[in-house]
């Protein structure tokens, strides 16, 4: 055990640095760290005696390793170099991707994963000295840690840019003119950006290029413009990234402005300029957010009218990082992986982002993949291909500094994107229609799950004989169907994760699946995810870990990970914030060491959310939906239950009379306010009277990503039932941003026609108005007052989804204000009436407090 961290109070207490630990430590080895708890409690092998100067430590998980020299030691090149190597060991056995050396005065800074110095995103070693007390250090730690990684030390650029609000705008223009569905309109948004995004690039240029486009307009009609597009620029696409003939797919196949002869539709001219326009006035498509696909995926399905036929395809992007994170030391030269049911291909796409150059080299005008990654969705008109051609778009955006570098090469790559994503178009079973086996290393993949409709599938089985053998266990639903796929696509040896719901684990009639899995596989783990973990379903899901046995006669012997996830470090709502708990980033990281050591691992494992169960477990008990088989009092103790304890009738019947008192209390406190009559007179005004509507709002462009992105102390609220909940704290006087003070907001979405109140500095989402006084009537007029007289105007005006309760619909609203004899207006009697207004919302909390403890209550006969 350590003396310096029992003499400094470490032990109890260490230093902050932002939100994370700082621990100064000369003194102790890495040994005594984890003996306190302060590191994880797992075999650091030789580098357990050493001792480090400092650690900066996020919930035992180490952010970065400091090591402190006296600037004698430290003057020279070769000194700062024989500094980092004298930590780089420690820091990778600490899982540490940062490595800071310094003399107080100056300081360089390392990727302990290459053992390179931190490039700033100007090119140039990064400079910076290190300094404790400068908390916005915290914010470039946050950034340098997001950035680097095996191939990559540099800080990646302040902005990665992403469309997605961009997307939002000219899926507006093009539904107006044509009325297509958002998928359609989806469609041709990723057709021109694909064409914007090729001529940043320096792949079209000349004739071809954007800027030769928009010029055109000088001497050309917009119906000109529009054929020169269809007939000269889209045949170019085509010609450098050639379309698959396997299932007629390219990277582009938008059909609005181009009709499916490959013809500019007529009359469309004017809108294909207005897109073209937003695209010219918008930045320049270089450093596109890998998460671009997705969220522009989200944000059109959110405007769709048929998202239960999308719902498969979307996987939460922190859901396919923590699957990336798992499966990241499985893929090696060689290896041949597969998502059967790929959607925009995120699942192939993740894990091999940062190792593109090591992956796939290019010499001349060939691309030579090292990996092989196959992905497959089903359809059988044009407008079921929408995801095949995301996932190859999606492809080029992730290759696109191979391919800019090597622009000759387009073919070759096009032919690359075309193995490897693969639209199934002759049967209606789509993926399933292939019975492979022995195939695939490695399958990433969420898989459709509906058992309604499945029947079709099974019937299309049945018409098969090589199918009626290969589909022996008749689970239920089209997951089951995929499950089976999984295990006999399988080499030996190779490993699934996967997404199910809980069906699988649960239906009885899914037994002879589960034994089908034990008898095939080896059940490394089981992830529980919370409900409303996918955008499009509350449903119970969970990602199953499994290897395929060598040989059938093969027993496990292993033990299984089980980890139950509360939160994914998201809401799990429509908006997606990031939100501190994060339960699935430790779930990964522990499955790591988990791996390494699988019947060590319940010694050291500590954390209550995770369970090692023996395999006897999953043989025996009648369903492995793994949340379960923790205890009440576990779960309580975890904070996902809460203790109810049951009681006799005749408790009950004493909290009944209890709380009969209390309403009875309730009822002679609003008989007296009854009897409070306030006399005044009430003067009529409409709203755009009193308020200064022509006070704006933030555009749909202040989204979750800038205010995670310029995290500051002014709180953002949204459409929200109370006055406190926030989107987050943005900085002060960001550009393009509108703040307010003291002043009343109304909400025109979310919780419709809810007024309240905020005081102090702040700034609101699109979804909120700010109803700001004018100046005139600024100490005249009471605000609480206005507040609860606004909501009991506007309680009948049936304000919905259907019926937005925007400025438009409440200007000539009427309010009533007390006024006095000459007609001014009385403040006094405001505030007497805003203080009734006020104890009876207090009176009706209380009466909703004392019915939920009667529901809740649980009598015991």
């Amino acid at each position: 055990m350590s003396e310096e961290l029992l003499q400094r109070g470490f032990d109890k207490k260490p230093e902050k640095f932002g939100k994370w630990d700082f621990y100064n430590i000369g003194s102790t080895s890495v040994r005594a760290l984890k003996s306190y708890g302060i590191i994880r409690s797992v075999d650091y092998g030789n580098v357990e005696s050493k001792k480090v100067d400092a650690l900066i430590v996020n919930k035992k998980n180490v952010i970065a390793v400091i090591e402190y020299k006296q600037p004698k030691e430290f003057k020279t090149d070769k000194q700062k170099q024989a500094a980092i190597m004298q930590e780089i060991v420690v820091a990778q056995k600490l899982g540490s991707k940062l490595i800071i050396a310094t003399d107080t005065i100056e300081s360089v800074w390392v990727n302990a994963l290459t053992g390179e110095f931190i490039i700033d995103e100007n090119g140039n070693n990064l400079k910076i000295n290190f300094d404790i007390t400068d908390e916005k250090q915290c914010v470039l730690i946050e950034k340098i840690n997001y950035s680097i990684n095996e191939k990559n030390n540099q800080i990646l650029p302040k902005e990665l840019t992403d469309p997605t609000n961009l997307a939002k705008s000219i899926w507006q223009d093009i539904w107006s003119v044509s009325g297509a569905t958002p998928e359609n309109c989806l469609y041709t948004f990723v057709e021109i950006f694909i064409f914007k995004y090729l001529s940043d690039l320096g792949i079209l240029r000349g004739m071809f290029s954007f800027d030769t486009l928009m010029d055109m307009y000088k001497t050309n009609t917009e119906n000109e413009v529009l054929k020169y597009y269809a007939d000269t620029v889209r045949l170019k696409i085509k010609d450098l990234f050639p379309y698959n003939p396997k299932d007629n797919t390219t990277i582009i196949n938008g059909t609005i402005f181009v009709s499916r002869e490959q013809k500019a539709v007529d009359g469309f001219g004017t809108v294909f300029k207005k897109v073209l326009c937003q695209f010219r006035d918008y930045k320049k498509l270089e450093h596109i957010d890998y998460d671009f696909k997705s969220k522009l995926f989200e944000s059109f399905m959110k405007e769709s009218i048929s998202k239960k036929n999308w719902g498969q395809f979307f996987t939460p992007i922190k859901v396919v990082r923590a699957i990336e994170q798992i499966t990241k030391d499985e893929i090696k030269e060689g290896a041949v992986i597969c998502d059967p049911a790929c959607g925009v291909g995120k699942f192939l796409l993740e894990p091999i982002k940062s190792r593109l150059e090591r992956f796939y080299t290019v010499d001349g005008d060939e691309v030579t993949p090292k990996i092989t990654i196959r992905g497959f969705d089903k359809g059988f008109d044009k407008d079921e291909q929408k995801t095949i051609i995301l996932a190859k778009a999606n492809m080029l955006i992730y290759f696109s500094e191979i391919i800019k570098e090597n622009p000759s090469a387009t073919k070759s790559f096009s032919k690359l994107f075309n193995d490897s994503f693969t639209l199934k178009t002759t049967s209606i079973l789509g993926t399933l229609q292939d019975p492979i086996e022995n195939e695939y290393d490695l399958i990433l993949t969420n898989p459709p799950y509906v058992t309604s409709g499945s029947s079709n599938l099974k019937d299309q089985i049945k018409k098969d004989g090589t199918l009626t053998n290969y589909y022996k266990i008749n689970a239920m639903g089209v997951e089951g169907l995929f499950m089976e796929w999984i295990v006999r696509a399988l080499k030996p040896n190779g490993k699934a994760f996967v997404i199910v719901p809980d069906g699988i684990f649960n239906r009885k009639n899914d037994k002879n699946l589960r034994d089908f899995l034990l008898s095939e596989c080896n059940i490394d783990g089981i992830i529980s995810l919370p409900h409303n973990t996918f955008f499009t379903t509350n449903k119970k899901t969970y990602i199953l870990c499994i290897t395929k046995k060598n040989r059938l006669a093969d027993k496990q012997k292993a033990p299984v990970f089980t980890y139950l996830v509360s939160e994914i470090g998201e809401s799990r709502d429509v908006y997606r914030f990031d939100i501190e708990q994060d339960d699935l980033t430790e779930a990964v990281t522990l499955y790591g060491f988990f791996k390494g050591n699988k019947e060590g691992f319940k010694k050291i494992n500590h954390d209550p959310r995770c369970k090692v169960v023996s395999i006897e477990t999953f043989e025996t008990e009648p369903h492995w939906s793994v949340d379960r088989w923790w205890t009440k009092e576990e779960k309580i103790a975890l904070g996902i239950e809460e203790e109810n304890k049951s009681i006799d009738i005749l408790n009950f019947s004493s909290i009944v009379s209890d709380i009969s008192d209390t309403l009875g209390g309730f009822s002679a406190n609003l008989n007296e306010i009854a009897g409070e009559k306030t006399e005044c007179i009430l003067k009529e005004y409409r709203v755009e009277e009193l308020f200064d509507l022509s006070v704006k709002t933030n555009s749909s462009k202040f989204t979750k990503d800038f205010i995670n992105a310029n995290k500051g102390d002014i709180p953002v609220y949204g459409a929200s039932k109370d006055s406190v909940s926030t989107y987050g704290c943005v900085k002060d006087n960001l550009e393009n941003v509108n703040y307010f003070e003291n002043c009343l907001t109304w909400n025109i979405d979310g919780s419709m026609g809810k007024a309240h109140y905020h005081t102090g500095r702040f700034s609101l989402s699109e979804k909120v108005i700010p109803l700001v006084l004018f100046h005139e009537n600024a100490y005249l007029l009471d605000i609480n007052y206005l507040m609860y007289e606004l909501e009991s105007q506007t309680a009948e005006c049936d304000f919905g989804f259907g019926n937005k309760a925007g400025k438009s619909k409440i200007k000539n609203i009427i309010l009533r204000i007390p006024v006095d004899e000459s007609g001014l207006f009385d403040i006094e009697a405001q505030q007497e009436i805003a203080d009734k207004y006020r104890k009876i919302e207090e009176i009706k909390k209380a009466i909703s407090a004392e019915l939920k403890r009667l529901q809740s209550t649980s009598i015991s006969l």
